[in-house]
């Protein structure tokens, strides 16, 4: 049965040359109708949120007719441009940007329709800490009331509200991340108490339709388009025993995960159309510098809570907590220009007309002038769109990963992946039985070319992840890497599972009407599952299917409290490159949640030198300057891969000896362990 992804056709070879030229398919051609292909694009790639939320701060200042925001959550208190104080607010927010931007000036700077679709679930929002003021926050010192006060909402001036009734003030929040208790009047909880403030009365005249120019939206996931899309994956959630918790979860709790902003999009028939393809959240914990400081006072203040989040600490001692901001976050953007924004504002505007129950505007049936140019070789770039929307029964985003991976193991340089998640078993599965296929053609063609199988080129496979979230995410992080080989580093996991093994255990059965057949063995699912992977030695991955694989997590170090310290960078990442020609980024994670559940929205490019910088920059980033790959030759890629592990391995004793790290890699290392599963 041939694949869907790929697309297959004919090619006549030249009866006097005897050859034919082909091209590799990075692409999702047999979608294109969908989800087309432009070649006119500008690209530009923002590493961390410094520089990402910059950008776009200039761009919605320079907004002259329309601002469309896409996002999984939204803080209006989020300052995009932070200066030198340690207070909020540090510099313009997010919310007084909007603001400024609907209202103009009523000179050279027109009012701006401004459109924000956000998700929003009761339970969901609120766990997840998405919407200050709205999911979370709700019950701040005061609030706006009536329409005159709403036009008067701004950050400073609810500092300056609270100076001014210093007498009256009971409570003290916290409104990044709750509410806290009641705690004496200091520069930072008079600050936090502003900020809750703030929040909460930007999203109640936002709601109320208060704040002119700007209409707000919610939307949650669709149960039945959730359960329709997971029927159709080869593992299915919950289909473990008698765990359905987890298929519960991702149904009922399904997320619009989608992070796009579009400027401009049809003013001047879209000749100052820009956007942006994210996986930064709109929300202030995302932002951070490539730098990942210990300590960064532009960073939100709160770092206490993250006591029980410091899940790596070194064997018998405690976590590390005490830090005064929010840990360091790692992600990425990308600002396009071109004929790829049209793909961006269909699923803006589909999306806004479903949350709204509107009729789907007919403005989709024609693209901009603008962005119909012509592609410029060497300067635009190709891009597809692709997206994970279960309401429309998109999986493209599933589908272009594992186009990508098929088209990584028919090579021989590398396959980088820095993502938040690496739950996805039937990717890494995908992975190796493509690297089979390769080997077996090789073989066969053998013969005829005098190479031998051990004269097969390796794929070099560099994988960067956050330990799990959550400790019921170890069982699908640990059966995703041992597909790989790599269930090492989750060693409490690895443990478990063997102490499981060797334990004799006895139950009583029971057939389908309850009654008991007698004793049984009865491990954990999540043991019997696990032990059900054909998971191959480092050796055999090599000798076998071609392949080297190095995991690595990433932590910074720094002097602080008179003492070394080291501290977890939290990879929010969704970044896919191969072999310096192609590479993703986006919202979509590596899990089912991503590729099934939420809705997503990555872009796709085969720009070989934006390709090549990225990797570049990344790899010497995180290695301390040890590691680029240089130019990628399959030779340097080797050594790169040696140098690589050998930095990680380095810094694991370092760390041990309290001194500073060299960059920011360690080899993947978490002593959790659980039996239930939660995607």
């Amino acid at each position: 049965m041939p694949d869907p992804i790929k697309r297959t056709e004919k090619v006549h070879i030249d009866e006097l040359s005897r050859k034919a030229t082909s091209t590799v398919q990075w692409f999702l051609e047999n979608r294109c109708q969908t989800h087309p292909v432009t070649h006119n694009n500008e690209l530009e790639v923002f590493i961390c949120g410094e520089k990402a939320f910059a950008d776009i701060a200039a761009k919605i200042k320079a907004a002259k007719h329309s601002i469309d925001l896409c996002c999984w959550g939204f803080d209006p208190g989020m300052e995009l441009l932070r200066d030198g104080g340690t207070t909020w607010p540090r510099g313009e927010t997010y919310g007084d940007l909007l603001i400024a931007a609907a209202r103009g000036n009523g000179k050279d700077k027109p009012m701006v329709r401004v459109r924000l679709l956000v998700w929003y679930s009761k339970i969901g929002s609120a766990a997840a800490l998405s919407m200050p003021g709205h999911s979370h926050g709700t019950n701040p010192w005061r609030c706006v009331s009536g329409s005159n006060e709403a036009g008067q909402i701004g950050a400073r001036r609810s500092v300056a509200l609270i100076r001014e009734n210093l007498g009256t003030l009971r409570v003290a929040g916290t409104p990044a991340r709750g509410t806290g208790a009641v705690r004496p009047h200091t520069p930072e909880s008079l600050a936090a108490m502003a900020r809750e403030e703030y929040c909460h009365s930007w999203y109640k005249a936002a709601f109320a339709g208060l704040l002119d120019g700007i209409t707000i939206r919610t939307r949650a996931g669709v149960p039945a388009s959730i359960e329709q899309s997971l029927a159709s994956e080869k593992y299915k959630p919950g289909g473990m025993g008698e765990l359905e918790a987890e298929r519960t979860g991702m149904i009922r709790l399904g997320t619009h995960h989608q992070k796009t902003l579009l400027i401009d999009y049809d003013y001047m028939d879209g000749a100052k159309a820009v956007g942006y393809v994210k996986g930064l959240n709109s929300v202030t914990d995302y932002w951070d510098t490539e730098d990942h400081l210990i300590e960064d006072p532009k960073r939100e203040r709160g770092g206490e809570r993250e006591a029980g989040e410091a899940v790596q600490a070194e064997e018998n001692k405690k976590p590390d907590a005490g830090f005064k901001t929010f840990k360091p976050y790692r992600d990425y953007a990308c600002r396009i220009s071109g004929g790829a924004l049209a793909s961006v504002y269909a699923n803006f505007v589909r999306a806004w007309s479903r949350a709204g129950g509107d009729i789907i505007a007919d403005d989709l049936k024609t693209v901009p002038s603008a962005l119909k140019r012509k592609a410029m070789a060497g300067t635009h770039s190709s891009v597809q769109i692709v997206r994970t929307q279960p309401e429309e029964r998109d999986k493209t985003a599933k589908e272009m990963y594992f186009l990508a991976t098929d088209v990584a193991a028919a090579a021989t340089g590398y396959l980088y992946i820095e993502n938040q998640y690496f739950q996805y078993q039937e990717w890494a599965e995908r992975l190796v039985q493509a690297r089979k296929n390769v080997m077996a053609r090789w073989k066969a063609a053998g013969p005829a070319t005098g190479k031998t199988k051990g004269d097969m080129p390796l794929l070099h496979v560099f994988i960067v992840i956050p330990v799990p979230e959550r400790a019921q995410m170890v069982p699908r992080t640990y059966d995703t890497l041992g597909v790989l080989g790599q269930q090492a580093g989750m060693k409490g996991q690895s443990a478990m599972i063997e102490k499981e093994n060797k334990r004799e255990r006895t139950g009583v059965g029971r057939d389908e009407m309850g009654r008991p057949t007698g004793a049984v063995h009865n491990k954990p699912t999540v043991v019997e599952y696990a032990n059900g992977i054909d998971k191959p030695s480092i050796d055999a991955l090599e000798q076998k299917y071609g392949l080297k694989v190095a995991v690595a997590m990433l932590q910074t170090s720094g002097y602080d409290q008179r003492r070394m310290r080291y501290r977890e960078i939290y990879i929010h990442s969704k970044l896919l490159l191969v072999d310096d020609s192609f590479f993703s980024l986006g919202s979509a994670n590596l899990n089912q949640r991503s590729m099934a559940v939420d809705s997503e929205i990555n872009l796709a490019t085969n720009d070989a030198k934006r390709a090549a910088d990225l990797r570049r920059k990344i790899w010497a980033k995180l290695s301390g300057g040890t590691v680029d790959g240089k130019s990628a030759t399959p030779a340097e890629i080797a050594e790169a891969f040696g140098e690589w592990t050998i930095t990680m391995n380095s810094n694991q004793k370092r760390k041990r000896n309290s001194q500073p790290m060299t960059g920011f890699l360690l080899p993947l290392e978490d002593k959790r362990s659980a039996t239930v599963r939660l995607g």
